[in-house]
């Protein structure tokens, strides 16, 4: 059919603007979820163990509809079950003061999961040991219990740029049989040593609800990761003795890697 000048004009600024608003749509910047700032940690010696367990005992402890994610590359490649060791020396609030007295050693079990459906990746805060009743347990993910905590830690210099590092803790549930024991020794590479900026995302086992940001500063010592065939490790020993664990930490699982973090800074935002 024959189109007339004006007609052809009127077709080229409707398809101009279909271009205009279809790239609108994908260029647009996305609202970001709303975050409120809750405070700084500061923390030293943390320490990180990556394990491989069974499946299907991790994917039972958390909630739906979240999914095991193991991590898919990296020192920890493999991992679905994270315990982080976490001696924090302070703990502020938005005003800078600090939010309880006394230290607050704890133990984390965090295991990694990702949406369905918005194929959002966070750790799933499942469990935990904590010393301080107010700082700590049950604390903010409401999983925490109350714990003695017992924490030895030192290091020494050999070369410029190798540290001989030990570190040992006990924990002991104030209520029940179950505990923790870590012993680790191992040789620090220092030239080696890393320092990352970056967030992470954490809910909680109990109410996933209870969601938080973190966005971390921190030195990072990989001293154990098999599958970059890194092993530094002169001595380990860890046993976890809670017994509703007695089906994942039951002699399958697989040590995948540990990072020792000499110091760790971070901002705290709910969600």
């Amino acid at each position: 059919m024959y189109k007339t000048p004006k007609l052809r004009w009127n077709l080229v600024i409707v398809s101009l603007l279909f271009v205009v608003v279809s790239l609108w749509a994908i260029l647009a910047p996305r609202p970001v979820e709303a975050q409120t700032f809750t405070g700084m940690t500061g923390e030293r010696d943390r320490i990180v163990l990556g394990f491989q367990v069974k499946p299907e005992a991790a994917q039972g402890l958390v909630p739906a509809p979240w999914q095991l994610a193991p991590f898919p590359g990296g020192p920890l490649k493999g991992a679905n079950f994270l315990v982080v060791f976490v001696n924090r020396i302070r703990e502020d609030d938005v005003g800078g003061k600090p939010q309880y007295s006394g230290t607050n050693p704890f133990i984390a079990f965090i295991v990694p999961v990702r949406h369905p459906q918005t194929k959002q990746a966070v750790g799933v805060l499942v469990d935990g040991f904590a010393s301080n009743p107010v700082g700590g347990a049950p604390g903010y993910y409401k999983v925490y219990r109350l714990a003695t905590i017992r924490v030895e830690h030192s290091s020494k210099s050999h070369e410029l740029d190798a540290e001989e590092v030990t570190d040992v803790w006990e924990v002991r549930d104030a209520k029940g049989p179950g505990g923790v024991e870590l012993r680790l020794q191992c040789r620090v590479n220092v030239a080696a040593r890393t320092r990352e900026t970056g967030s992470v995302e954490n809910i909680s086992g109990k109410d996933p609800a209870l969601w938080r940001i973190y966005k971390f500063d921190q030195a990072t010592d990989l001293v154990k990761s098999v599958p970059l065939g890194i092993d530094r490790v002169k001595e380990y020993s860890f046993r976890l003795t809670a017994p509703e664990y007695s089906k994942i930490f039951d002699g399958s699982e697989q040590l995948i890697g540990i990072t020792l973090l000499p110091w760790y800074v971070r901002q705290t935002f709910a969600r």
